[in-house]
């Protein structure tokens, strides 16, 4: 005999004993009596053992409550469910709470499919995750900086670029500050809440900066840091060559002299007379020793046939070689760089081109020139492209170095309209691509590395360690990765500046505290849950399981029918005739 009967016989024997009482009361009172006495009889036992219902579930799937999962999402979900509770997410009766992914895994073994419900998945749980969520029901998005994107460094002296989306900010501003609270560029939101800013990395280290997002009366809404590393960099040397001095020629080597780039240049003047810089030689080793040679067609055409050899062995070497195109090409300078994988073709007119997009400039009113001119390279990829998507200058691999085309007129222009940063910025980009490798490879860095959160250190050999601003030292356990990478697993414990160092090098990065940049990171947790997404819910079979229905209704209609019935057994003590008698 089981618990429910006795309980059900008992219940029963007191319906009946309270009904036999009730026979003794007044005719009035005698039919409501005994019919409250069964009715509270049978909400009691449906209180302490509720009915059954057939509740339909998708079998196989486990749900994930995150952090942020709102009261809506919770109240959507099947009761037939499993549930489990990352840590962070709200309190919720029927969810079992876990510690991590990898344990909720290890105790329902049959999981075949994950539905994650809130912020996302942290970084802590995703490789438990691969390959088997299904469903991602997101929690919305907090007000403020949802996307970002900047360099991990710069050259110093170089324009860095900062750039995201903001959400749940309308007609709101974007303000780059620098560590001292200074305003360094503006912005304000398109539509679809998009920003971008520029300025100067104007000295080599590391700084703080902070984006801030204001709404349109200039209230702060979010702040988020921006860390910034500027390196000094080693000085390029460049090899010159023109047929003819012209005006970008004029800008291009007063920038390289402001840049401290070693520039060796020869610009022909008329045929045996030409105006050098440095020591312009067209051999072996004056190749060797130069990082960029930039040559146009006209000075192309000048080189003998063996000087040509020299320079295309010295780009399968290393060098960067930059073809210029500052007038129409002959049949045989078409030929030679055909040979160097650039198929040119020559236009009916010249075409302008707007740079202020590519340069993140706006709508400036500036236009610039393109020459005549189609480029074709099969294994190319862009060097520099306009506003309207149109290349402006192409390279490709060739052996050990890069060669490219150039066949924009007039970048001067942004030095005659006052931009001299974003010149310079153009061309060292250019040149930085081309120019022949020196330095080792640096290690690879965590970009978003948070408090508490595993961050991956790769490119590293022992002995290497990471110091905090405080001078504390952790020593790494550097092993080799799936792909052959030496890494290392680093848990930051402070918020700050850190240090790598590795073979006697310091290379910095910045760990954010836990609880920085809220919107950020919710977006990030959603972002990266979402690319884990692969397993299919459609072939998940529905099942269905018996649950009990909630109590609460079945103990609010026993209390009121006890109420109902006390108050009449008073009654009829009092010898009241109700007036439903």
């Amino acid at each position: 005999m089981n618990v429910a009967l006795i309980v059900a016989i008992l219940i029963a024997a007191a319906a009946v004993l309270g009904s036999l009482r009730a026979r003794r009361a007044a005719a009035g009172y005698r039919a409501a009596l005994i019919a409250l006495q069964t009715a509270a009889a049978v909400l009691l036992y449906a209180c302490l053992f509720p009915p059954l219902t057939q509740e339909d579930f998708a079998a196989g799937e486990l749900v994930v409550l995150t952090p942020a999962a709102t009261p809506e999402q919770l109240a959507a979900l099947s009761p037939a469910a499993t549930l489990v509770a990352l840590p962070g997410a709200p309190e919720s009766r029927r969810g079992e709470r876990v510690p991590d992914l990898s344990t909720a895994l290890r105790r329902h073994p049959e999981t075949r499919s994950l539905h994650i419900v809130g912020a996302g998945l942290p970084v802590r749980d995703r490789d438990a995750a691969r390959a088997l969520v299904a469903r991602f029901d997101a929690a919305p998005l907090l007000p403020g900086v949802v996307e970002l994107e900047a360099p991990a460094w710069v050259h110093a002296g170089h324009l860095w670029r900062v750039a995201g989306r903001v959400d749940q900010v309308a007609q709101g501003r974007a303000e780059l500050r620098d560590p001292a609270g200074a305003v360094v560029a503006a912005a304000a939101l398109d539509a679809q809440g998009r920003f971008a800013l520029n300025t100067p990395a104007k000295g080599a280290g590391e700084a703080l900066f902070a984006l801030r997002i204001v709404d349109r009366n200039g209230a702060k809404v979010d702040e988020v840091a921006v860390p910034l590393i500027a390196r000094a960099g080693e000085p390029l040397k460049l090899l010159l060559l023109a047929g003819a001095p012209d005006a970008e020629l004029k800008y291009l080597r007063r920038w390289a002299v402001d840049a401290g780039v070693q520039l060796d240049s020869r610009l022909s003047l008329t045929e045996g007379i030409a105006l050098t810089e440095g020591a312009p030689a067209i051999d072996a080793q004056a190749l060797r020793a130069a990082d960029v040679a930039v040559v146009d067609e006209r000075a192309w055409a000048a080189l003998s046939a063996a000087q040509k050899q020299m320079l295309s062995a010295a780009v399968r070497d290393g060098l960067g070689l930059l073809l210029r195109v500052t007038g129409p090409l002959s049949a045989q300078v078409a030929e030679e760089w055909a040979a160097l994988g650039f198929r040119t073709q020559a236009r009916d007119a010249a075409a302008t081109v707007s740079l202020g997009r590519t340069l993140a400039l706006g709508d400036f009113g500036l236009d610039f020139a393109r020459r005549p001119l189609d480029v074709e390279a099969g294994d190319a990829a862009a060097l520099l492209r306009g506003d309207d998507d149109a290349a402006l200058a192409l390279w490709r691999n060739e052996g050990g170095g890069r060669v490219a085309v150039w066949w924009l007129a007039d970048s001067y222009r942004l030095a005659l309209g006052g931009l001299r940063a974003q010149y310079g910025t153009l061309w060292s980009d250019a040149l930085a691509t081309l120019a022949r490798a020196h330095a080792d490879a640096a290690p690879q860095l965590p970009r978003e590395a948070r408090v508490g959160e595993r961050a991956v250190l790769c490119g590293i050999e022992q002995p290497a360690f990471v110091e905090t601003e405080q001078g504390e030292r952790v020593d790494l356990d550097v092993e080799r990765s799936a792909a052959g990478r030496p890494c290392a697993g680093y848990w930051p414990l402070q918020a700050g500046w850190h240090s790598l160092v590795a073979a006697e090098r310091h290379w910095a990065f910045r760990v954010r505290a836990a609880d920085e940049a809220p919107a950020l990171r919710r977006a990030e947790d959603a972002a990266a849950t979402r690319l884990l997404m692969g397993a299919s819910s459609a072939s998940a079979s529905r099942s269905s399981r018996s649950l009990p229905l909630p109590r609460w209704p079945f103990f609010l209609g026993w209390l009121a029918t006890i109420a109902l019935l006390w108050w009449l057994e008073r009654r009829s003590r009092l010898g009241t005739v109700p007036a439903f008698a």
